[in-house]
């Protein structure tokens, strides 16, 4: 999160008012409820925010927890100690801060950065304008991009389109049935599976790493798609234990302990591998394969 973000959230220490309310406002001792339409000033709410309609929020705000369905906008940055729900319209120009959980079904938009301490799940449209940082297990349905850095230390799981502007970590796996483009590098330290399509312009690091169908779908990489390569590297593609790849094009070098290259694949670099190695007639490679020892697969 850039130090604008950082200074602006930790300073945050008035309380925020309720500037307007066209409905029901109810204040209790642990929450605060907004039904109809509702304008926030920035500040401290050290409650539990509900807004049920449309909501608006002026500078940053920082509460316990705060659940939206229908409408909500904000014009600074949004701090929550607890959970963040939102079902329809969420958008927030500044940076999202979550020390808890949070669920987004319908559209969410943060315009910079996002630092999410509990596990993530958005189902429909999300975008975060700067870097997302995950520290539990996220997933996405729908659609997802995300144009700076994205860190995440749990287990990442997509459906649908995701787009990443910079590299991609996440640390405990990763898994996709949909579209992937990655601007920089994958790394996972567990599994990387990619089903669809992907386009990885940097490099591509897993324990074990899976391009295309296996088992009895395999008969979907053999169909006549309107493209050669489906599955696009741009730099190299390592994995500690194994590689399995399909109509996969690799700019770099494949190495693995256990390496297939399917039917319609071209590895432009070196194949290097420890145990075993079968290459398809249909796949392309530029240089030899060479086989190494356990020592020398390092990452």
């Amino acid at each position: 999160m850039n130090e604008t973000s950082k200074k602006t959230n930790e300073n945050v220490e008035q309380l925020a008012n309720v500037i307007s309310s066209a409905g029901s406002f109810k204040e209790y001792e642990e929450r605060v409820k907004i039904s109809g339409s509702g304008k926030l000033s920035g500040g401290v709410i050290p409650k539990f925010v509900k807004i049920s309609g449309s909501g608006r929020i002026e500078g940053d705000f920082k509460c316990h927890g705060i659940r939206s369905s229908g409408s909500l906008k904000g014009e600074g940055n949004l701090t929550s100690i607890g959970t963040v729900r939102s079902s329809g319209s969420f958008g927030i120009e500044g940076g999202l801060v979550s020390e808890s959980s949070a669920k987004f079904s319908g559209s969410a938009k943060i315009g910079q950065d996002a630092n999410m301490l509990g596990s993530v799940k958005s189902s429909g449209s999300f975008k975060v304008g700067g870097d997302f940082t995950g520290s539990s297990d996220v997933k996405f349905s729908g659609s997802a991009r995300i144009d700076g850095e994205t860190t995440i230390q749990g287990f990442t799981k997509t459906s649908g389109s995701l787009k990443i502007g910079q590299n991609l970590q996440s640390n405990e796996g990763f898994k996709t049935s949909g579209s992937v483009q990655i601007g920089g590098n994958l790394l996972s330290q567990k599994d990387v599976t990619v089903r669809g399509a992907a386009n990885v312009n940097g490099n591509l690091v897993g324990e074990t790493v899976i391009l295309g169908f296996t088992g009895w779908r395999r008969w979907v990489n053999m169909r006549p798609f309107g493209r050669r390569h489906l599955y696009k590297v741009g730099g190299s593609l390592f994995a500690k234990d194994k590689v399995d790849i399909k109509r996969t094009s690799v700019s770099g070098d494949v190495k693995g302990y256990d390496v297939y290259v399917g039917r319609k694949s071209e590895v432009s670099g070196k194949i290097y591998y420890v145990n075993s190695l079968r290459v398809k007639r249909s796949a392309k490679l530029t240089a030899e394969p060479v086989q190494i020892s356990a020592e020398e697969l390092k990452l």
